[in-house]
């Protein structure tokens, strides 16, 4: 299973991560970044009371299910 890990600053100096599942192939750094810049510029991220002030990194995490014996 793929998934979207979009990780935010705090201005509290904490940091918060926003998964999104099945994310469309093709992405890139910049298009995401770009979307999260618009996310913290709405007040779209907050964490208590805390509100994003940056971006701290973005990826593509993949996992996989294996079956036990």
């Amino acid at each position: 299973m793929k998934s979207l890990k979009m990780v935010f600053t705090l201005e509290a100096g904490a940091n918060v991560t926003y998964t999104l599942q099945d994310p469309k192939s093709g992405l890139t750094q910049d298009a995401v970044r770009a979307v999260m810049q618009q996310m913290i510029d709405k007040k779209a991220v907050v964490s208590g009371e805390s509100f994003a002030n940056g971006i701290k990194d973005a990826y593509v995490y993949e996992s996989e299910r294996q079956e036990l014996d």
